[in-house]
């Protein structure tokens, strides 16, 4: 149970992360790198929660 709870405050840090990242590159009129980084967190969360769900 304690291995679930980092492994998801380590998954949701390193989201957190990305999306920041995203933005910054949005608001640098790097538009296909942000969109890039947005669709990359939101895979990286959706396949998460799709583990911890079957396990």
């Amino acid at each position: 149970m304690i291995e679930k709870i980092i492994a998801i405050a380590v998954i949701l840090v390193c989201t957190v992360r990305v999306i920041g990242y995203g933005a910054y590159t949005l608001k640098d009129k790097n538009t296909v790198g942000g969109v890039g980084l947005f669709v990359i967190a939101f895979l990286v969360a959706m396949s998460s929660v799709y583990f911890f769900l079957v396990s």
